[in-house]
């Protein structure tokens, strides 16, 4: 798929509607940086008034700073996951054919109660694959960091070289798998009877082969993103293209298993087509053997 392509009709679909589309996509990213300055500015008065110890910030077993990050993290789950359904599915109304025309209000998308389950549902198994995910990749780094400054022999110093590649390898595969979860939103949009749980695991297989798409767009996108005046205008873009592609692959996908279908069909065809002798002789050889 080419990219360049996705970008002309992306642009040519945003004509028109782009400042509406704008202020859709922006809004999961608003409620994302709301909570996290949120809980910057309470870690930044627990430092001041000197409740706690700048070193237990990067732990978690102060009850307090546990207690911030939980309800932080709580807080941008149930605002910023259904934000996300919301938006996916406008852009869904806008490249997809069928149901997903349907598009309503987006107050309306947003406060429907599947919006809220699903999403956050899927927000929240996403998050815990993703974190048991990366549970090797903290392993091995935490363990190659304390090999490394201590004094070292031979055979720990191949020990430390090990780990470090092992640590590389589980990032890369995390990194992977966070790639493969960024089509659940549209996902889920286009697949409503699909439960949230099954969404992720399909995403995965879904995104298998189609993930440098994706990369492609951001590394064309990114830059613009970097800016604060480019940031919703990239943003916009690079949603709306890859909800293109999406509904790209979901034809793909669709054409290549009626084409299944259609070469099974015809083979239990040309099977009917075998006449009655040779069927005998293929029976008598089967007996004999």
């Amino acid at each position: 798929m080419k990219v360049r392509e996705l970008i002309r009709y992306s642009d040519r679909l945003l004509k028109g509607r782009r400042s509406r589309t704008m202020m859709i996509c922006i809004l999961p990213l608003g409620a994302e940086l709301f909570f996290r300055c949120g809980e910057a500015a309470v870690y930044s008065l627990l430092l001041y008034f000197g409740s706690i110890p700048p070193i237990k910030l990067f732990g978690g077993d102060e009850p307090l700073q546990l207690a911030v990050t939980v309800v932080s993290t709580v807080l941008r789950c149930v605002t910023a996951a259904p934000l996300t359904y919301a938006a996916a599915y406008r852009l869904c109304g806008m490249t997809g054919e069928g149901q997903c025309r349907q598009w309503g209000s987006f107050s309306r998308i947003l406060l429907r109660k599947c919006t809220l389950k699903r999403s956050i549902s899927a927000a929240l198994w996403t998050k815990a694959i993703s974190l048991l995910a990366l549970a090797p990749a903290v392993f091995f780094g935490v363990s190659a960091y304390g090999m490394i400054h201590e004094k070292m022999y031979a055979d720990e110093v191949f020990i430390a070289a090990n780990l470090i590649f092992l640590g590389a390898v589980s990032v890369f595969m995390w990194l992977s798998l966070k790639l493969s979860f960024s089509a659940v939103p549209y996902l889920l949009v286009r697949f409503p009877k699909l439960t949230a749980f099954r969404t992720m695991v399909f995403s995965v297989s879904f995104m298998r082969g189609r993930k440098s798409v994706f990369l492609r767009l951001l590394a064309v996108y990114l830059p613009q993103m970097l800016t604060i005046a480019g940031l919703p205008f990239g943003l916009t873009k690079l949603m709306t293209s890859f909800a293109i592609s999406i509904d790209i692959f979901i034809k793909e996908d669709e054409y290549l298993e009626a084409d299944r279908a259609e070469g099974g069909r015809r083979k239990a065809r040309n099977t009917g087509k075998i006449s009655h002798r040779t069927k005998r002789r293929v029976k008598a050889a089967a007996d004999k053997a």
